[in-house]
């Protein structure tokens, strides 16, 4: 069936633009109308929309830097050596934290920047739920820098004692006689940037806490590290709108599918009748019987007695199946004929198949058969009946009927020239003498 295979496919692609070409012609006409659409709003007037520009900047960077001196002898460090950047500090060979807050700033352009820098100690007694029992603050540094350029570090120092700190905190819990809480003690900064950054006055401020646990012998430093934050001026601007790759090459693509589509349909219907033939819609009927029921057929030849059977015909490929699975039978199919077959009882039950369509114009497939009967029914197939011959005429030979290829038989008289056939079919006085004395000569 190879050979049929593209003919099928023609006449399936005819069904369906034959059913769907009105579907398919308004889909297209939508491809043109979306297509259209897109590349005009994409490419001719894309129309405009409104973007925030950022007119001016402003970055305040700010941390802590800290470090401790050693003070006290000791069997490991040197006294004055420096320790920096530390989490944990001695108590004893170091008590006194320096700590120093840098403050920079980034902007494109900027005037009259003043930066201010405050830190503030403060020692609270917190409880679980946050209730703050006692709280006491003391000013550590101040700090005021005007003229500031973009990039310049401002720091503002101070120093904590971290046994001052334990004694004044032992000093208040003696005092109130109780400590419901966990007192807490901490650093915390106030920045502030103010100026003309970008000829737009602009002002930041800023908040950073450093963390200090006393822990008897040692205490420990907690920070953020560098905290960066961000300021920014915009104003709406009005923009032409832009669009990506995926729609600058969509519209005009579907514009185009949309015109082939819609033009391809419609010279289609014009120029061709898409409507199938009975013929054609029982050969695709027959093609798809045969594909749902291909596990239920076998190939190969049956023998010529079974031939010999009456044979019933089946109107389609389905009810031969039908009926061989009702009764537990099997259909064959002849690799010669192409017919189907199902032997039950005394009877073979028999499909044949309708020749592949072939469109106007077309000649069979190469292979196909021309003629739509089976040829198993016209060359003598056991199933097949024979054609009469009419009675001979008169003065015919009986051997008229015999196949030319026995005329040279020696048991076949063939007529002499002299032997006129059709004309006179009596035959003459010498002819029945001659007749007679056979006849005598065999008695």
């Amino acid at each position: 069936m190879s050979a049929d295979a593209p003919n099928e496919r023609r006449l399936r692609l005819r069904a369906v633009l034959n059913a769907q070409s009105t579907a398919i012609l308004v889909v297209c006409l939508l491809l043109v109308a979306v297509g259209a659409g897109l590349a005009y709003t994409t490419h001719v007037d894309p129309g405009t929309e409104t973007e925030s520009r950022t007119v001016s900047s402003l970055t305040v960077e700010s941390e802590y830097r800290h470090s401790a001196t050693v003070t006290e002898p000791n069997a490991v460090f040197e006294t004055g050596t420096v320790l920096d950047g530390r989490d944990t500090y001695f108590t004893r060979v170091a008590p006194e934290l320096d700590v120093d807050v840098a403050t920079s700033y980034a902007a494109s352009t900027a005037e009259n920047v003043t930066v201010e820098v405050g830190s503030t100690l403060v020692i609270r007694n917190v409880g679980e739920e946050g209730t703050v029992y006692w709280r006491e603050t003391e000013p550590l540094a101040s700090e005021t820098v005007s003229g500031v350029s973009p990039g310049q570090t401002v720091n503002a120092s101070f120093a904590l004692n971290s046994t001052a700190i334990d004694g004044r905190v032992a000093s208040i819990e003696e005092e109130l006689g109780a400590s419901p809480g966990e007192t807490e003690t901490f650093v915390t900064t106030e920045v502030a940037v103010d100026g003309s950054i970008g000829g737009v006055p602009t002002a930041s401020t800023q908040t950073l806490d450093m963390t200090i646990t006393h822990g008897g012998d040692t205490y420990s430093v907690s920070e953020p590290g560098v905290q960066s934050d961000t300021t920014e001026r915009t104003e709406p601007v009005t923009v032409e709108r832009e669009y990506g790759v995926l729609r600058s090459f969509g519209g005009p693509l579907l514009l185009l599918v949309g015109l082939v589509g819609a033009g391809g349909i419609g010279y289609a219907t014009r120029e061709y009748d898409l409507a199938l033939t009975d013929a054609e819609r029982e050969y695709l009927s027959y093609r798809d019987d045969r594909s749902e029921f291909a596990e239920w057929i076998t190939t190969f030849r049956l023998p010529a007695s079974v031939h010999e059977r009456p044979t019933a015909e089946a109107g389609s490929l389905r009810d031969l199946v039908d009926f061989a699975i009702d009764n537990d039978t099997g259909v064959v199919e002849d690799p010669e004929t192409g017919a189907f077959h199902a032997v039950s009882g005394e009877f073979v039950y028999t499909y044949r198949p309708p020749a592949p369509a072939t469109a106007p114009g077309e000649g069979p497939a190469d292979g196909e058969a021309v003629t739509e009967s089976d040829p198993a029914a016209t060359a003598g197939s056991p199933d097949s009946a024979a054609t009469p011959s009419g009675p001979p005429g008169d003065g015919d030979s009986p051997d008229r009927g015999v196949d030319a290829a026995n005329l040279d038989a020696p048991d076949v008289d063939v007529p002499d020239e002299g032997d006129v056939w059709g004309t006179d079919s009596r035959p003459t006085d010498g002819d029945a003498t001659d007749s007679a004395e056979r006849d005598d000569e065999s008695d």
